[in-house]
């Protein structure tokens, strides 16, 4: 995958900030989408990048397998977030959330959007990595969209 390529090429050695939409597609085996988000976690364990998420992402992630007593999907996303070695988990702190009402307030964010940019930028993560076609360009981060 091209994209994939050029964000790991660009951002070699340091941290690429990956969305929740990323893990989603991986999960649920999203033609033409979670082939780009295996290649980018694959670059990740194998420390080409350095993938980063929020906390926020795990609990994005859970709501749906507990919401059907899904113990084989709640183990599955637990496995990729905490135990694959692929990302770090990244904590949201008070700081983190003024960031975020900034962001907000500047670019009409909804909140899990804000959160997301503000962890990115608040740990230093060189981009930001999504499917989300709507997020504006922030200085400090490079916003990299998956190609389809």
């Amino acid at each position: 995958m091209p994209g994939i390529t050029d964000v790991v090429a660009r951002h070699a050695g340091r941290r690429v900030y990956l969305d929740t939409n990323l893990f989603i597609y991986v999960l649920n085996g999203a033609p033409g989408l979670a082939e780009q988000c295996v290649s980018l976690l694959d670059a990740c364990c194998r420390n080409e990048v350095h993938g980063v998420t929020g906390d926020l992402t795990l609990a994005e992630l859970l709501v749906q397998p507990l919401r059907h007593n899904d113990v084989a999907a709640v183990r599955a996303v637990r496995e990729m977030l905490m135990e694959s070695g692929a990302v770090t988990l990244i904590g949201h702190d008070r700081a983190c959330f003024e960031r975020a009402a900034r962001l907000r307030a500047a670019h009409a964010l909804k909140m899990p959007d804000a959160l997301h940019l503000a962890t990115a930028l608040g740990c230093e993560a060189a981009c930001f990595v999504s499917n989300d076609r709507g997020l504006p360009a922030v200085a400090g981060i490079e916003i990299s969209v998956l190609g389809v």
